[in-house]
Order: structure tokens, then sequence, then C-alpha cells
């Protein structure tokens, strides 16, 4: 089979003459992670490239990380393979997958989530995580889980996540946390804040005031579909991310807590955006257009989850609380003579 057919099937909803000349593993680490271990997928642009060799300072781990380059951009992919082939940390942990088009911008040529789906395919490891540019580790993240990993194990091999809060800055110049004390200090003097994504600053369901008192994981209790944290997971139980989507972490999450998967929040360890980062902007046009696609999505991944557990036989089970709390007003539309009966 021609590598191009093969990388369009992959990624159907891509454009032909982009998943043609994909290149995995155009740079591949030295060092073999370990199968039980945990690796950050994530995508870059030449803009955010030096943004890798910060994460590098943040975290001695896997990562497979997907560029994202301009086809004619020659220049700048020279640039990047110097600068890969001179840094240990980036030569011994990153394998880079590489993408080309007519431009490197967020688009529906090879969207952001078919960018994640391409890292998490070629992730050497069992698990993942995935982080957006601009979010780093600022904890000692992998102390926590080689710690904990009899416990983890059990989890995220059950299809469940472990979710990680992230904060970010308030002012420029403040100096990033290292510990919880640290991080809580600098709460109560308004230098930073919890950022969940698609909510007010400190609210959320992530639940501040929760996470700041606990000493053991908890499971989110008031999520919303629009959720989407820093999370750990399975690379082969989850499902993958819908490339329909431009750039929305929170549709990977959607479907894996429909099929009755637990979120669990880590106690003590955290993620911070870097304090120059600049997130990048979808047009109004596109944030117009995924909204509609989502709220669409909503309702399909609602009937399609239902129906799946309906066949598995768990739909009259505790497997399926996740989608009853979740999609009630759908399922009794769509669902009589569908999935189950009437209740």
């Amino acid at each position: 089979m021609a590598h191009g057919l093969k990388m369009h099937k992959l990624f159907s909803k891509s454009y032909y003459e982009t998943a043609k000349d994909i290149q995995p593993f155009w740079k591949k680490a030295t060092t073999t992670p370990e199968k039980d271990g945990v690796t950050i997928i994530t995508a870059f642009t030449t803009e955010t490239w030096s943004d890798v060799m910060k994460l590098t300072r943040y975290w001695d781990g896997p990562i497979s990380a997907t560029i994202h380059i301009d086809r004619d951009d020659d220049l700048s992919l020279e640039e990047i393979r110097q600068t890969y082939e001179s840094t240990p940390e980036l030569a011994r942990n990153v394998d880079l997958h590489l993408v080309s088009s007519n431009n490197n911008k967020l688009n529906v040529l090879f969207p952001r989530n078919a960018e994640r789906n391409l890292a998490r395919l070629f992730a050497r490891t069992d698990y993942i995580m995935d982080l957006p540019t601009g979010v780093i580790p600022a904890t000692d993240l992998r102390r926590t889980l080689e710690m904990n990993r009899d416990r983890i194990d059990h989890l995220l091999k059950s299809g469940d996540m472990l979710a990680i809060p992230t904060f970010k800055f308030t002012r420029a110049g403040a100096s990033v946390p290292y510990d919880k004390s640290q991080l809580i200090l600098k709460l109560s003097q308004d230098e930073m804040v919890l950022d969940d994504h698609h909510w007010k600053e400190n609210e959320g369901p992530t639940d501040l005031e929760r996470w700041m008192d606990a000493e053991s994981l908890y499971a989110v209790e008031k999520y919303e579909f629009h959720y989407e944290p820093v999370v750990i997971e399975s690379k082969t139980i989850q499902p993958w991310c819908s490339e329909r989507f431009l750039d929305s972490r929170a549709a990977c999450i959607f479907s894996s807590y429909l099929q009755g998967n637990e979120i669990w929040v880590l106690p003590d360890d955290f993620m911070v955006y870097s304090p120059h980062y600049q997130q990048q902007e979808i047009s109004d046009f596109d944030n117009v257009v995924e909204n509609r696609i989502y709220a669409k999505y909503y309702w399909e991944q609602c009937v399609h989850h239902a129906r799946q557990l309906d066949a598995l036989g768990l739909w009259k089970t505790p497997r399926s609380q996740h989608i009853r709390n979740q999609c009630s007003r759908v399922i009794q539309n769509w669902g009589k003579g569908l999935i189950g009966k009437p209740e």
C-alpha cells in the first residue's frame, strides 16, 4: 500500500496532499522508553518550536511531537534539524513527526486534533499525556507516577483518566512554583489563577477549593462537556480525537467520559502556562463553525455511546451513569425504541 494512501486512510478527514507527505519519526529519539511509562503528546509549528526545548527542561521523559511546517520553508526545517541534532535533551527524548502543507497555520487541511492523533499513534509507551503548546509540568510528575505505579496502572488500564489542574499567571515576571504550597501562596496573592478553559478564572469542574484541600485522588463531580483538562490516559483504550475539529481537547475527553470512564484529579501536581505564552487565535468565523459542529457532535456522541453500551449489555449498569446524566434529554428524544425502555 502506498504511504500516501495509508496516511490518508488513517487521517481520513485530512486533505490528501497533506496526508501523503506525513513523515512519522522524521527524527527519532535515541532513548527507548519503558512500555509502562507516560509519553507527552503535543504539536508545534515553526513559530512555537522553542517551546519544545523549554518543555524538555521540565520533563525528562518521552515526548511524541507533531511539527507542522510550511511546505516551502526549507530554511526553518533545516534550523529545526540542526537544533534537534545539537541538543542532547531533544535527541534523547523527543520523537518528531513531520507534517507539511501550503501553510502551517491552524486549518482544516490537517487540524490540530489530527496532529494529536498522529503523535499518539506513534507514541512508544502504553500511556500518554496530551499537552497543549505553552503548558509545562511544574511539579515532579514523573516521581508521582512512579511512587503510585500500581494504583495508576489499574485506573488507566480500566479506562479512567488522570487530570492535572492547569494554572496561569495574572502578571508578567512571576516565577514558576514547584510545589503545591508555593502555588497556593501565589493564588492567595492573586499572582496565579486556575485555568479551566471555557470557565471564569478559578472556576470550573476541577473545583479549586476541593483541590487545595485534597490529599488524595478525587473524581470530577461537576463534569460538563466543554471540560478539557490535561489528562493522562491509556494510548490504546481511549477513543481517538474527532478530527472534524480544528482544536478541541474537550471532544477527545467527552467520548471517553460517555463510555463510563472517570476523571480523577491528582491532588499535588499541576501544570502552568508559560509566563509569556500567547495562545494561537482561531478566527471568529472558525469559532462559530466549531461551536455549531460541537453542538451536533454532542447529540451524535450521546446516541452513539448509548447504543454501544446497550449492545454491550451495560445500559442498566453503573457504567451508563455518566451518559444518563449528560444525555438524558437526547436519550428521551432519540432513544425511545432504540436504547432499552424509557424510564
